[in-house]
């Protein structure tokens, strides 16, 4: 073989290996993206950004066990609903059914623990207690962020003298709180499902008591009810879509607390004579979706919607078939794909 056949195949040696390694590089890289897969759980602390992410932490990941993971799901990419797209985060502290908001910037999270403001802050990665409150126990109850003021409305947050809860004010970014007086229709209830709505630039809460709206200004009244045949006794989530002019309901545990729901029920406040449209779902997928305790987002026409639970007894679990569900409101399907917004108009 001449010198110049050996220098050859020495360049050809040389050039497969480096395709070699780059492509094991790329492998490893991919491998370790997708490495993080959380662990099922209900009644999760949850708080989500339209295009951005829906952040979770906490809750129920085995029957009477509280788990401590935190993670986010990415909302500004597209994904189909077997393999979402998570991002880990620090584990916070363990818990269950607490209320969350985060600021609208994404910067700073806080979950409220009992009496405490646990806040996980973006730039330093790192969670910890940055305020008390006079909260009753937090456990059960869900709040309702309005990212134009970074204030979280919960309601039945704060014990009066006469032992009847009062709404409960935070503002996320300075940890003040204050309370209201005029005790909500459901006072007495925990589990209910509630949202912040843009549109109306009010709270709307569902109870078993029905539905209900708020503001700091005129407090509570009745909302629409017409169209909702199951009104959840709990567990159900309540998210904003298509920019808050349309609401969406869905799981969560029948009045007679004998089975989980699996339907979505859609509100457009646009229209004149409200009423709830239920999607048309077939039984056989109503069977996979349904859940109680589940935490959910939306961005733009979609409905995310990640883990809960299919057992009913007090601090069981049983992780869905499906543990992540999408539902798009303009076709009013569920669908295996999510798509995220265009870059042009997802916030950065």
């Amino acid at each position: 073989m001449t010198q110049e056949s050996l220098a050859f195949r020495s360049v050809l040696r040389s050039a497969f290996q480096a395709v070699i390694l780059v492509l094991g590089a790329s492998s490893i890289l991919s491998a370790h993206a997708q490495s993080f897969q959380p662990v099922c759980a209900a009644e999760a602390a949850y708080a989500s950004l339209e295009g951005r992410g829906l952040h979770i932490q906490g809750g129920f990941s085995t029957p009477g066990k509280s788990t401590s993971q935190a993670f986010t799901i990415d909302l500004s990419q597209s994904w189909d609903t077997a393999n979402p797209k998570y991002k880990q985060l620090p584990n916070g502290n363990p818990h269950n059914y607490s209320p969350s908001g985060i600021t609208s910037d994404g910067k700073l999270w806080t979950v409220l623990i009992g009496y405490k403001g646990m806040r996980y802050d973006a730039t330093s990665n790192s969670w910890s207690e940055k305020f008390s409150t006079q909260a009753r126990s937090t456990i059960g109850l869900t709040g309702a962020t309005d990212h134009a003021t970074d204030t979280m409305y919960i309601p039945n947050g704060y014990p009066n003298a006469e032992r009847k809860t009062e709404m409960l004010r935070v503002h996320l970014k300075n940890g003040t709180t204050s309370s209201d007086r005029r005790l909500s229709p459901f006072w007495d209830q925990k589990q209910y499902a509630t949202a912040w709505n843009p549109f109306r630039k009010s709270v709307i809460a569902v109870s078993q008591n029905g539905v209900s709206e708020y503001t700091w200004e005129k407090g509570w009244k009745s909302f629409v009810r017409k169209g909702l045949d199951k009104i959840p006794s709990r567990g159900a989530c309540l998210v904003p879509v298509s920019g808050g002019k349309k609401m969406a309901l869905f799981g969560g545990v029948n009045k007679e607390d004998t089975e989980t729901i699996g339907d979505i029920y859609i509100l457009d406040l646009t229209k004149k004579g409200k009423s709830w449209v239920k999607a048309s779902v077939d039984s056989n997928l109503k069977s996979q979706i349904a859940r109680h305790s589940a935490a959910c987002g939306s961005t733009g026409d979609q409905v995310i919607v990640w883990g809960g639970s299919t057992d009913l007894a007090p601090q069981g679990f049983q992780c869905p078939k499906q543990p992540t569900l999408v539902f798009n409101v303009k076709t009013m399907k569920w669908t295996s794909k999510y798509t995220a917004p265009k870059k042009s108009t997802a916030r950065k």
